[in-house]
């Protein structure tokens, strides 16, 4: 008889950190202690294929579900026909753990409807987190509702703060987990055939932003403080690097500046190495988030932050970061020229990155952290089915 723990993980957004973060989970969970099954949507991601191959090579089930970000009764009942018939089907699950917002809620309902144990969450970001007035109400009350019939939910410190000022559930619902990476994963690349990969100058400065084209990044605020830099220094290139639904949107405001030659959109880089390996400077100029992947990669390789001040427990005023309010276009301006005029300032506040991370962002405590509320299903719990 198998006497493993049952998990069931779910995500719609399966691209970008949250599927990162999944694929991490998955594939380094000890498959003697876990009996792993996970159900995704692949619609929104070209790197999904990836992911699902090396999840079915540590030996994980993959299951494929269309699953659709914006709310739609129609096309959200059917999904959650379809996870609430697979939970039937192959029960006994002892733990369902959703990720992301649409996920959170298909899930959480499906596990719930089926009595399962252990009921987790993983917001990546609450949705109501960029929202105000009435639609942060409702995303508020939805989050109130949902958290009743959640065991735990797995946050970040923003994440947490948010919860707590917000009432979603009582702080001891709430588990304090920070993502990490895999040093090993990433390797060294030579600069100079990097740039010249993309077209850019040997001796030109690079500031790099990654993420989704979307309204949450506030791409036009990255693009506003490129083109005020630009007025007056022509030895530095930008790039974006990401896809999304604002793609077409960004590319035409760029060519309206004329700037096309000197923001450049890269898409959806499979390398993500090379990128890192020709920033100077790097940018996040997101209106709300999590801990985003991209900060732990770029204090992974030493680089010198600017970001808007979101209150990322990584991130410290003038020692590894220069942290900016939301949409000051012109203070990102200027801490670009502080940084470039001053490259010892930018090794100091690279190299204190890097050791910031590697003593506070162990991948070893990630996975022990989850292995730990995974196995706190006790064998008593398991009995009621």
């Amino acid at each position: 008889m198998d006497k493993r723990i049952r998990i069931l993980f779910g995500l719609e957004a399966a691209g970008s950190g949250t599927l990162k973060h999944l694929l991490y989970l998955v594939t380094d969970l000890n498959k003697e202690l876990f009996d792993i099954t996970v159900i995704l949507s692949t619609q929104r991601s070209r790197d999904a294929n990836n992911a699902v191959i090396k999840m079915k090579q540590a030996g994980v089930e993959v299951i494929d579900i269309p699953m659709r970000r914006e709310i739609n009764p129609w096309y959200d009942g059917i999904a959650l026909y379809h996870i609430c018939k697979h939970l039937r089907n192959n029960l006994p699950y002892h733990v369902v753990h959703a990720h992301s917002s649409k996920a959170g809620v298909l899930f959480r309902i499906a596990a719930w409807i089926w009595t399962v144990p252990l009921i987790l969450y993983t917001p990546h970001c609450f949705y109501f987190q960029g929202k105000s007035g009435i639609k942060k109400s409702f995303f508020v009350f939805i989050e109130k509702i949902m958290g009743r019939i959640t065991s735990q939910i797995i946050v970040s410190n923003i994440e947490k703060i948010n919860a707590l000022m917000n009432e979603i559930v009582p702080s001891k619902k709430l588990l304090h987990i920070n993502n990490a990476i895999k040093y090993h994963e990433y390797n060294t690349v030579d600069k100079a055939p990097a740039k010249a990969r993309l077209g850019i100058a040997e001796n030109s400065t690079v500031v790099v932003s990654i993420g989704r084209l979307t309204a949450q990044k506030d791409w036009l605020t990255y693009i506003f403080a490129a083109n005020e830099i630009l007025k007056t220094d022509t030895e530095i290139q930008f790039l974006i690097v990401g896809e999304g639904e604002l793609s077409t949107e960004l590319q035409q405001l760029v060519a309206q500046l004329n700037l096309q030659h000197k923001i450049i959109f890269v898409g959806q880089h499979h390398c993500i190495e090379q990128i890192y390996s020709i920033t100077d400077i790097y940018i996040s100029t997101s209106l709300w988030e999590g801990l985003p992947y991209v900060i732990l990669e770029a204090l992974r390789f030493e680089k010198p932050i600017i970001a808007t001040n979101l209150g990322y427990e990584f991130l410290f005023e003038n020692a590894n970061a220069f942290l900016v309010p939301v949409k000051d276009h012109r203070l990102i301006a200027k801490k670009i020229k502080l940084l470039r005029s001053d490259p010892c300032l930018s090794l100091k506040m690279g190299a204190h990155g890097h050791s910031f991370l590697s003593s506070h962002a162990s991948f070893n405590i990630f996975i022990e952290k989850h292995t730990a509320i995974y196995s706190g299903v006790t064998a008593s719990r398991k009995k009621q089915y």
